[in-house]
Formats: structure tokens, C-alpha cells, sequence
């Protein structure tokens, strides 16, 4: 059953966000920016840190305009699904390599949301396994294996 109360959960939440944003941006200013040619070492978690206050800023929002907030404790489930997904990252990448990593740990944090279709589930880890294995293995040239076989 659901209320139509304002959430004070999400305000805390959105406002811990965006300052841990600010908090990482203004930290990635300690490092050099680099130039147009050679980007330095603040480019992408400046990036970061702004996707993360802006995701913030959007939690804040979304509240607002819906104010509709789910009564009762968050089921055990949702809670396990989303602390095993990136668990299941950690313990895969090495032995199995980035994609599959990625892919198992998208798969196991979408079991949180009953109504995600598997398919779905399906596209998101499949777009977020290649594009995660193009922007760290292939323009960063980080030294993970995309694919790897712990035999």
C-alpha cells in the first residue's frame, strides 16, 4: 500500500548524493586537467562526481513531483539483490574477466525490482557490460581481461 506523504528518506539520500558529488569534484581538482589532445587524470572523475550530483538532484525531484512513498521495511530480498550485485562484480572480474563480471552483477542487483521484465535486465547488463568494456579496457587501457577463464 502506498502513501501520499513527502519522504524524508529521499531528501537525506538526494542530499547525501550531491555532496558526495561536491565532495569528489572538488577532490578531482586536485589533479591536472590535461588539454584537448591529452586529457589528464580530473577528466573522468570530474565527470563522475557531477553524474552523481546530478543523480542526486534527481532523486530530490523525482520526490517531489511524486511524493507517493511505499509503506513497510524494504523486503530482505531488495536489500540482499543490491548488496550481492556489485559483491558479484568484485568476486568475478578477476577470474572471469569484465563482461561477464558486469553482466553477473547487473543481473543479480535487478532481482530488487519485481516488475524489471528479463529481458530487460537482459539489455541493461548487456549495454552496460560493452560500454564499461569500451570506456575502461579500450580508451582508458585499463589491464583487465574483457573475457577470462579462472581454468
Amino acid at each position: 500500500m502506498t502513501v501520499n506523504r513527502p519522504s524524508v528518506g529521499s531528501y537525506v539520500t538526494g542530499g547525501i548524493t550531491i555532496l558526495v558529488g561536491l565532495l569528489a569534484f572538488a577532490e578531482s581538482l586536485r589533479y591536472p586537467l590535461g588539454a584537448m589532445g591529452q586529457i589528464g587524470p580530473a577528466i573522468f572523475p570530474i565527470g563522475l562526481s557531477l553524474l552523481l550530483a546530478a543523480a542526486g538532484i534527481g532523486i530530490i525531484i523525482e520526490d517531489v513531483r511524486n511524493r507517493i512513498v511505499p509503506e513497510g521495511a524494504v523486503p530482505p530480498r531488495n536489500i540482499l539483490a543490491v548488496v550481492a550485485g556489485p559483491m558479484a562484480l568484485a568476486l568475478l572480474i578477476d577470474s572471469f574477466g569484465m563482461v561477464p563480471a558486469i553482466f553477473a552483477g547487473v543481473l543479480i542487483s535487478a532481482l530488487a525490482d519485481r516488475e524489471l521484465r528479463l529481458w530487460t535486465a537482459l539489455a541493461v547488463a548487456t549495454v552496460l557490460a560493452v560500454g564499461c568494456t569500451l570506456v575502461f579496457i579500450t580508451l582508458l587501457k585499463l589491464p583487465i581481461a574483457p573475457i577470462g577463464w579462472p581454468f
